[in-house]
């Protein structure tokens, strides 16, 4: 049976404006049902196809299949007009589901499946187009094709290690959405008070806690937070070498997903990244170049105040972190095996790494909306992004939790 679905309370927006920035850089992952339909289609006899590779298995020794992609990340189907050959000759029913529903998500979180988006599509995340509201006949279409999307599961882990039923799930979950979209509080704000809330309850001991007991103590560690968050402001101050080096190794990872960055596939470009890494290690005078479309900068050009940033250019940021929060996408659609908090923590050290790369190319063109459309689009597209997800990346933002430097860089590239 699957579960009723629900807009957010909180307006979202979304159209379509073919610019296929969607095929570009982007997984599309085939469940057996698309299979089937790709298999019928026949594309190894198509003569524009003939000879080609058009499905890659997902892993060396898994049965899952992907569209094929050409060596600079775009989708093999992606004709030279900007349109998607599939959808060309058999429709748009006969796409895969994942290129049918984007950037539509549907989050099942206990006994309700919300409707929200990825903002990794630019007009998403410039919040143009139809309500979601206007989309709800779409998504339930998308569920009577796969009833699975709507299917309850299983609540994610609170703490690491730790998992309760939904009922107790959701009340962690209401505490970070209210802490979250705290109107009284600018987002810089907000994003602190969540992460001091995250490490009160990675403390407490939640075993024995009944949900009456668990939402007490969760009430209380939210009203604390806010409380002890106001010296980190007052003092603001530069994280530790260590947290700055760890810190630039996620801003390499999130700079190879900006929209301007495709880049062909070869050990010769892996060679050159691992060079790059490097040099972002040392964080020595230039920034090497990343792409030939990137601007020249220096490392310590990006350490300086960022300056005032009207609300305007603030509201693609916003908006983005209300959703996730809202919806409880950072808590259950990515990262599978992660806890709760290190969601959290994962999708806060996204803030600061976006402010780092508006440093970087604020001066690449006159709009800084622009660039903070640009910057939503590269944070959502690394919540499913291998070297994001893996188990590199957690001990890495565990690490500069557990030395109380992820509020610090957050309130030092919020300057």
């Amino acid at each position: 049976m699957t579960l009723p679905i629900k807009t957010l309370p909180i307006v979202e927006r979304w159209e379509c404006t073919g610019c296929g920035k969607c095929c570009r850089g982007n997984i599309v992952p085939l469940d057996d049902d698309d299979l089937k339909t790709f298999r019928k289609q026949q594309w190894d006899k198509h003569p524009d196809f003939r000879g080609k590779r058009t499905l890659v298995k997902r892993s060396l020794f898994g049965s899952s299949y992907r569209l094929a992609q050409h060596k600079d990340g775009t989708c093999v189907f992606l004709n030279e007009d900007g349109l998607c050959q599939i959808h060309k000759e058999f429709g748009f029913e006969n796409k895969p589901l994942v290129c049918q529903m984007y950037p539509l998500q549907i989050v099942p979180a206990g006994d309700t499946a919300y409707l929200t988006l990825r903002r990794s599509c630019p007009t998403a995340a410039a919040e143009q187009g139809r309500t979601m509201d206007e989309h709800q006949k779409e998504a339930r279409r998308f569920v009577n094709q796969r009833p699975k999307l709507a299917e309850r599961v299983a609540p994610p882990q609170i703490t690491r290690g730790h998992r309760r039923s939904w009922k107790e799930t959701l009340i962690v979950t209401a505490a970070i959405e209210r802490l979250m979209t705290n109107q009284s509080f600018p987002l810089i704000r907000r994003l602190v008070h969540g992460l001091r809330f995250c490490s009160l309850l990675e403390q407490c001991r939640l075993q024995r806690l009944e949900a009456k007991q668990l939402n007490e103590l969760v009430t209380v560690l939210a009203e604390s937070a806010s409380e002890q968050s106001s010296d980190l402001f007052r003092e603001c101050q530069q994280p530790n070498r260590a947290a700055r080096l760890i810190f630039r190794q996620i801003v390499l990872n999130y700079l190879r997903l900006h929209p301007l960055c495709i880049t062909e596939e070869s050990w010769q470009e892996r060679w050159r990244m691992a060079w790059v890494a490097l040099r972002f290690a040392s964080a020595r005078d230039s920034v090497p170049e990343i792409h030939p479309d990137f601007p020249e900068a220096t490392f310590k050009q990006l350490e300086e105040p960022l300056g005032h940033m009207s609300d305007e250019i603030q509201r693609p940021f916003t908006s983005y972190f209300e959703a996730n929060a809202v919806s409880k996408q950072y808590a259950i659609v990515s990262r599978p095996n992660w806890s709760i908090i290190e969601k959290f923590r994962a999708l806060a050290v996204t803030y600061p790494v976006a402010l780092w790369m508006t440093r970087y190319f604020k001066d690449k063109t006159g709009s800084l909306h622009t660039i903070a459309i640009d910057m939503v689009t590269t944070m959502d597209r690394g919540q499913g992004h291998k070297p994001l997800t893996n188990s590199l990346h957690r001990r890495r933002v565990f690490s500069l939790a557990h030395h109380e430097q992820l509020e610090r860089l957050a309130i030092w590239y919020a300057r």
